[in-house]
């Protein structure tokens, strides 16, 4: 009789365990989605690695399987909420049948105040088939090799590339903590292709990185008393994002927004300001879409910050990462044309 008590504990606890552990990763969710960019745990959070809810599994599972095999159900709903939403998950759904019509190639990349490997981006433009090409963080002696034909436009450091003519028609600038100069963070462009005009827009909106790495502490995990920054400069992306928005709105033209946003598609700001344009990864991307990879404080992040947005009667057909150029960014290829 004594030896019953242990596993009747057992079968008690571990169900116990599951479904609060259950409650945990949905409360995670919706804090993120509710409070990314709004709340600033849920922003730290936002940009973290989000994998790192899913460490208990390794423990609950095998003692599921032991003491109670009723307690895999909830760790089962945890780990699909987990590697589903929580870290972003694309399946694009089946489309009854593609829209006929043109098609625009569009390539977008922050190439890292020039560190990345020239030759490699010029064969990837050249082999991907691209018609327009939108650059981040390029230095202001930029050069690539290009067929002949093509055209370019360069303000700061945004730089649009296109096979069709192509006619600046604004900017906008910005600051970019801790630079103390503003820096030009939309660029606007109307590009004549075969079927009509396009109104063309790249994008690098203010980082929340020093923010972030101003809050994080090795010893404490979070420095609280240092959280006014990261407060800071959420609200500057926020007035920064609605004042590119505003400018991108101005035109009637069909619109293509794409380049390095600094913001993931959960975030509070890209729903409230951006949500709604058509997102080609998060519609037609398949899989998790990170586009950068940078070392917080030690820790790897990988985060899907870069985008390409359609709108005002166009819609995605295809969208996918491309490889690594040598930059910190992947690039992101996207088809767009039709309706949506």
């Amino acid at each position: 009789m004594q030896g019953i008590k242990p596993v009747a504990a057992r079968s008690r606890l571990v169900p116990c365990l599951a479904w609060g552990y259950l409650v945990f990763v949905m409360a995670t969710w919706l804090a993120v989605f509710l409070g990314g960019d709004r709340w600033w745990p849920a922003t730290v959070f936002l940009f973290s690695p989000r994998w790192f809810v899913s460490l208990p599994l390794m423990v609950m599972v095998p003692l599921a399987a032991w003491a109670n095999r009723r307690s895999l159900m909830p760790l089962f709903a945890a780990a699909v909420i987990i590697f589903g939403p929580l870290m972003g998950l694309c399946l694009p759904l089946p489309q009854a049948k593609s829209v006929p019509g043109p098609v625009l190639r569009v390539l977008t990349c922050n190439v890292q105040t020039g560190d990345f490997n020239a030759a490699a981006l010029s064969a990837l433009i050249r082999d991907s088939g691209a018609d327009i090409v939108a650059l981040q963080e390029c230095p202001p002696e930029f050069r690539i090799a290009l067929p002949r034909e093509w055209q370019s436009v360069q303000d700061g450091e945004l730089v649009v590339l296109a096979r069709y003519p192509l006619q600046k028609s604004g900017s906008l600038q910005a600051l970019h903590p801790p630079h103390q100069w503003p820096r030009t963070c939309l660029l606007q462009c109307v590009i004549t292709v075969p079927w009509g005009k396009v109104a063309f827009n790249t994008v690098h909106l203010p980082s929340p990185r020093y923010g972030l790495q101003t809050i994080l502490d090795r010893t404490t995990l979070f420095s609280l008393s240092r959280k006014g920054l990261l407060i800071e400069e959420t609200a500057h992306r926020k007035r920064v994002a609605r004042e590119a928005q505003r400018a991108v709105a101005q035109s009637p033209l069909p619109v293509i927004v794409a380049g390095d946003f600094n913001m993931p598609a959960d975030s509070t700001i890209y729903r409230d300001v951006w949500g709604r344009y058509a997102n080609a990864f998060s519609e037609k991307g398949t899989g998790y879409g990170r586009t950068e990879f940078a070392s917080m404080r030690g820790i790897k992040v990988g985060v899907r910050i870069d985008h390409i947005l359609a709108g005002n009667g166009l819609g995605i057909r295809v969208c996918e990462t491309g490889p690594d150029v040598g930059s910190d960014h992947l690039p992101l290829i996207a088809d767009i044309g039709g309706h949506r």
